[in-house]
C-alpha cells in the first residue's frame, strides 16, 4: 500500500436531535465520508431513527452495510448505515431548572449588564 492512503478509520457523526418536531441534522463529522453518505445518513436519522435520550446532541459510530442479495438479484437485506450510539449530552440551557427573570420595576439606575437605565430586567438582559 502507497504512503500516500491510511488505512481506513472509523466514521463519526455528531448529531443535533432538537425534538419531535424538528428533523435531527449532522453538525460535525470525524473520519472519511462522502456528501451522498452523509445524506443518507441523514435521511436514516429522520426515519425510524430513535433517539433514546430525548432532545439533544448525540455522537454516534457509523457503519455501513452492504446489505444482502440472492443469487438472482432479489433484495434480502437493503443496504443501511448502522449507527452505535456512542455519547448524548444534553446542554445545560435546554433544562428550566430555574424560573425567568422576573420584571424588576425601574429605578432610574443603569442596568449592570446593557448599561440602559431604561431596562426592565437588571440581570440576564441580552442587548440586542
Amino acid at each position: 500500500m502507497s504512503d500516500l492512503f491510511r488505512p481506513r478509520k472509523e466514521l463519526v457523526v455528531k448529531v443535533w436531535n432538537a425534538s419531535d418536531d424538528d428533523e435531527p441534522f449532522i453538525c460535525a463529522v470525524n473520519g472519511e465520508v462522502t456528501i451522498d453518505a452523509l445524506a443518507e445518513i441523514e435521511e436514516e436519522l429522520k426515519g425510524e431513527h430513535e433517539f433514546s435520550s430525548g432532545p439533544g446532541e448525540y455522537v454516534y459510530c457509523a457503519c455501513y452495510d452492504q446489505g444482502e442479495s440472492d443469487e438472482f438479484g432479489n433484495v434480502l437485506f437493503r443496504r443501511y448505515w448502522e449507527l452505535t450510539e456512542v455519547s448524548f449530552e444534553k446542554p445545560d440551557w435546554m433544562s428550566m431548572t430555574h424560573e425567568p427573570d422576573k420584571h424588576v420595576p425601574q429605578t432610574g439606575e443603569p442596568c449592570t449588564d446593557c448599561g440602559s437605565a431604561s431596562c426592565s430586567f437588571k440581570h440576564n438582559c441580552f442587548p440586542f
